[in-house]
């Protein structure tokens, strides 16, 4: 009888130990899973806020960018282009800046910087006549959208490299563009 009692008290301590144990584990679970639920809302949250700025700038745009000289400002150049901003930071752009044989398309990368300001960065290669490859240009722009979204202003740079990587000239440029739609 004590034997049997001793089995089954053994037996009763290994079940609320089992019991105790589980328990645990599945509060923990929960426990984790709410703090990852409740972190995935807030991340969710604070996303809205910067993709409604995002979606300003994400699309096509066209554009007449304007080379200047960067010490008096003056005018050098107009040249119409399109800029296409994609979701996740990226973007292309193309410009009627002479013949096509001479200037490869441009790819780049965006940057949502506060509200409506952004920034660019795209490099595109130049060629010779003769086909041969003559460098590139690699451009910078702080970017501003209108409130509405619906316009951009943006000034920058524009860095020339010859063939061997060497910068030849910087120019300055700005640029005023309307979304294409």
């Amino acid at each position: 009888m004590k034997k049997t009692f001793l089995k089954t008290i053994g037996t009763m301590w290994l079940a609320i130990l089992m019991l105790a144990t589980f328990t645990q584990i599945s509060v923990s679970a929960q426990d984790k899973n709410n703090e990852e639920e409740n972190s995935a809302q807030t991340q969710e949250d604070l996303s809205r806020q910067p993709r409604k700025y995002a979606r300003s700038l994400e699309g096509s745009w066209s554009v007449l960018a304007t080379v200047r000289n960067c010490q008096t400002g003056d005018a050098i150049r107009t040249i119409p282009r399109m800029n296409t901003f994609m979701q996740g930071g990226t973007m292309q752009e193309f410009a009627a800046a002479g013949p096509p044989s001479l200037r490869g398309p441009g790819h780049g990368v965006w940057s949502h910087l506060s509200e409506r300001r952004f920034s660019y960065a795209v490099q595109f290669f130049r060629f010779n006549a003769d086909g041969s490859f003559a460098g590139s240009i690699r451009e910078r722009r702080n970017v501003e959208v209108s409130r509405f979204g619906s316009t951009y202003n943006a000034t920058g740079t524009a860095e020339i490299f010859d063939a061997n990587g060497n910068l030849i000239s910087t120019v300055c440029a700005t640029e005023t563009a309307t979304r294409f739609e």
